[in-house]
């Protein structure tokens, strides 16, 4: 339910949705950002990254994604542990970071 608070997706629509999240990409999420996220996920490896999202009432937050594949007894990926982290209040504070645009 986090991240239902988190996106002000309901848990429906969430769970219908890929790992890579395309439905919170917006105008200021970065291309290359998008591209690291599909890649990883592609390649079946880690990722962490930090990443511009977008509510579903259209306000941009910041995110810490962690992607970690899980794999079974045979070392197949069968799906992926994706965490989300709202970090927008410590993007806005450390100075020369991208600020969030109004």
């Amino acid at each position: 339910d986090g991240f239902c608070d988190l996106s002000g997706y309901p848990r429906a629509y969430i769970m219908q949705k890929g790992c890579a999240c395309k439905f919170l990409y917006g105008p200021g999420t970065d291309e290359e950002k998008r591209t690291e996220i599909e890649k990883a996920l592609e390649a079946k490896t880690e990722l962490q990254v930090e990443v511009q999202f977008y509510k579903k009432n259209g306000n941009p937050f910041w995110c810490l994604v962690d992607l970690v594949p899980i794999t079974n007894e045979k070392h197949e990926v069968v799906l992926f542990l994706a965490s989300h982290k709202d970090i927008t209040s410590s993007r806005l504070t450390v100075p020369g970071m991208a600020r969030l645009s109004n």
